[in-house]
């Protein structure tokens, strides 16, 4: 290598040290087979496996010698290559195999590898050779037979068997020195093949060992039973199919059991959404009912469309049989594939593209807080029921009417000729519809408010009371009260719970009260159940009940023959003849802003002021003739009045008040162009109330401004306007009127903000009777007496 040339001389040492240091000693491979023994006898894993299939393997190596026939000169007993090349292509260590590693946890094929276990032969017979242990001799020389250094005993065998595990599982990085040789182990023993071993060497296992019954814990406030309730549940749903099951399995269950009561409330509202027959239909969720449900809650978004919420629904209810599912088209969800849905949607919602995941449980978080949690409605049954139960006035009501609603409830059960297998008479949807229908509740009735006091009809309000068929249908199924069953099963006689016997039917009518009337706000709990009754008895229409729950009520019942008192100085005789003038004066300003309000207070005024008025009125016939003052001096008296400074009020406005004063005084007699002394005494308020509030009632005026309202002078302080300014004593009343009726006062009320129904009532009645005036109104109108007297 060095010498290439005549004309170059290398001496050989020097050569042979450069090949040593250049070619051979850095290069050439060494043998390791005294490295290997060492190893193998070395490892506590190895000596443990060999010692647990020890009796096996010395069997296997007798078998292997008995069919043999042949024994080394020292007396042990030994295998040939050949034999043992036959017995590990028998038992298909000889040779290559592919395997696909496999995972517990759910995840994408591509990210499992595949491994391959290779064993050649010439591989196989080196491994043979080298466990061969013969004797140390000097290099290059052999003696003794040959025999002796061709064949394994025992012990050889074994360490050959080793050397083979070490070769054959060398690409299997998951397995350790002794795993190598159990599986070679077991592979010669034909307990596994090379397949099982790289496949459970491979396996990735799930790292959670979550058990809902062991490791679930009752939240704070849930019961034992609860929770068993939730972990039966679960046991019921399959999320096999989602990627990193069952590693999700805890963290999911967390976050399903906290939100579990509100999602048992959600499924219910959604499975009547669009109108259940019987108790079996409100247990169940079909297609239309859950995108209802995916719509309100806004889980659709771009990546995640309508087709898409179709597929989850199929898949949730199709385990047994997903390739008929969709021609399925009576397919229905239970409550535990509900919450699969949930789960599979927010999957899908959120792992849109194969390059990006997001584990289930942060998904299932966030389709629960951001779309299902904050925007789905509950099933309110249960509440609604406490609440009749333990309102008062509801039993008030069903007690004073419970013998003619059992009358009507056994008539319904007659005319059907059919009872529960329990034995209780049952009334079905379809009577009770038709009952509602017959009554008149269903459908809608609008009712314009009426007022017992003088206002403006713009002031008062429309009110409706509606109820449609399926909400009538909702209140049935929701008085239904079936067995408590386990969540998604149904056990028992369909026909038991799709009917309503007595105290179903009482708790059906008070649910239909409830929605019946929800728009009236004047109406209590009470009030809407007594209405409701009323009405399916026939004792009172919808329009009469809203028409009584609505009436604004006059809170003062002055009347003139009973409260009225001869003032100091006056007889009996002249006090008879006033109030015969006081009738024909309430007669003619009952349309008056406010009326009856003011009615005391004016009476008061006009009564003290009495005597000077008739001597007024003498005065101003002397100048419009005897029969009655007529326009003209009506007229020329206003406009004479010192209303303009006290008013403030323009000669247009009191010419205008004036006009309208005695057109309005001279409609109730038999003179029209003529006022007598009764209407010429009631044109004074007119006369005070229009000149002091001169836009009052102009839609043009009344527009202007925020402070219109607070603007308007209640007849009484105009009329005490009106006498000062024609210096007419109202001898004492003076100050009472304006304690009751001064806007600086704060029992000061304007006619025009006349307070609502709720706030009279407070105001007029004491604490007790507040709460009871509109119930006993409505049950008085229902006898016949008046709201008002009762």
């Amino acid at each position: 290598r060095e010498n290439y040339s005549a004309r170059k001389h290398v001496p050989l040492p020097e050569c042979v040290r450069l090949m040593l240091e250049e070619c051979v000693l850095p290069n050439a491979q060494r043998d390791s087979a005294h490295e290997v023994r060492a190893l193998l006898e070395s490892d506590e894993g190895v000596r443990k496996a060999f010692s647990v299939y020890g009796e096996a393997l010395h069997a296997l190596h007798s078998q292997l010698v008995s069919a043999k026939h042949t024994h080394m000169s020292t007396g042990k007993a030994t295998v040939t290559m050949g034999q043992f090349l036959d017995l590990l292509s028998e038992r298909g260590v000889i040779g290559s195999t592919d395997v696909r590693q496999l995972s517990e946890v759910r995840t994408p094929k591509h990210s499992l590898k595949m491994y391959r276990a290779t064993l050649t032969v010439p591989r196989a017979k080196r491994c043979f050779v080298d466990s061969q242990r013969a004797e140390e001799r000097p290099v290059g020389s052999f003696e003794g037979e040959h025999h002796v250094s061709t064949e394994l005993d025992y012990e050889e065998f074994l360490e050959c068997v080793g050397r083979c595990g070490l070769l054959k599982y060398e690409g299997v990085e998951q397995m350790t020195l002794a795993d190598r040789v159990t599986a070679i182990v077991l592979n010669v023993l034909g307990r596994m093949d090379v397949a099982s071993v790289v496949t459970a060497a491979t396996l990735v296992r799930a790292q959670s060992s979550f058990d809902p019954r062991r490791d679930s814990r009752p939240l704070e406030g849930e019961g034992e039973e609860e929770l068993a309730a939730w972990v039966d549940c679960w046991s019921l749903m399959d999320l096999s199919d989602i990627r990193d099951h069952p590693e999700f399995n805890g963290p999911v269950f967390e976050l399903l059991h906290q939100a579990f009561r509100d999602l048992r409330l959600i499924f219910s509202f959604y499975c009547k959404t669009l109108g259940a027959e019987t108790a079996r239909d409100a247990e169940l969720m079909d297609m239309a009912e859950w995108l209802v449900f995916i719509r309100e809650c806004r889980v659709a978004s771009k990546q995640f469309n309508r087709g898409l919420a179709e597929n989850v629904f199929v898949t949730a209810t199709s385990h047994a049989n997903r390739a008929t599912a969709l021609e399925d088209a009576d397919r229905r969800m239970s409550f535990y594939e509900f919450l699969e849905g949930i789960c599979r949607c927010a999957y899908f919602r959120e792992n849109y593209s194969a390059r990006r995941h997001v584990p289930l449980p942060e998904c299932v978080r966030l389709m629960l807080e951001e779309c299902v949690l904050p925007n789905a409605q509950r099933d309110s049954a249960h509440e609604v029921r406490a609440l009749l139960e333990s309102d008062e006035g509801v039993r008030k009501a069903f007690s004073v009417y419970g013998e003619a609603l059992h009358a009507l409830h056994s008539q319904l059960v007659s005319a059907k000729h059919t009872h529960m297998s329990t034995g209780k008479a049952t009334v079905t949807m379809g009577q009770f519809l038709d009952l509602l229908s017959e009554r008149g509740v269903i459908g809608s009735t609008d009712v314009r408010q009426l007022s017992e006091v003088r206002t403006p009809k713009h002031s008062l309000k429309m009110y409706r009371a509606t109820l449609t068929v399926p909400r009538a249908k909702r209140c049935f199924v929701d008085s239904q009260r079936a067995e408590e069953r386990p969540v998604g099963s149904f056990e028992g006689e369909h026909h038991v719970s799709t009917e309503l016997d007595y105290e179903e039917f009482l708790e059906c009518v008070g649910r239909c009260g409830l929605l019946k009337y929800e728009g009236v706000e004047q109406m209590t709990l009470a009030d809407r159940v007594t209405a409701i009754v009323l009405n399916v008895l026939g004792r009172m229409d919808v329009a009469s009940v809203v028409t009584a729950a609505t009436l604004v009520r006059a809170w003062t019942s002055f009347t003139a023959s009973s409260d009225s008192r001869p003032l100091p100085g006056e007889s009996e005789q002249e006090h008879l003849l006033w109030l015969g003038i006081w009738a024909e004066v309430e007669r003619s300003l009952t349309d008056l802003h406010g009326f009856p309000l003011w009615l005391k207070d004016v009476h008061n005024m006009l009564q003290a002021a009495h005597t000077e008025l008739r001597e007024l009125y003498s005065r101003l016939l002397r100048q419009g003739g005897e029969f009655g003052v007529d326009s003209a001096t009506w007229a020329h008296f206003a406009s004479a009045a010192p209303l303009k400074e006290a008013a403030g009020a323009t000669e247009e406005d009191l010419r205008d008040a004036a006009a309208l004063s005695f057109q309005h005084a001279c409609s109730s007699v038999d003179l029209p162009h003529r006022l007598e002394l009764p209407q010429f005494i009631a044109a004074l308020p007119r006369l005070a109330f229009a000149a002091f509030n001169p836009h009052f009632g102009d839609p043009r005026r009344s527009l202007e401004g925020s402070g219109d309202k607070a603007k308007i002078r209640p007849v009484p302080l105009a009329l005490l306007g009106l006498l000062d300014a024609m210096s007419i004593s109202a001898i004492g009343t003076q100050g009472a009127v304006l304690a009751r009726v001064s806007p600086t006062s704060p029992k000061a009320r304007s006619p025009r903000a006349a307070p609502r129904p709720a706030d009279r009532d407070a105001r007029a009645l004491p604490a007790s009777k507040g709460r009871r005036h509109s119930f006993s109104g409505l049950l008085n109108m229902a006898v016949g007496r008046s709201p008002r007297t009762s």
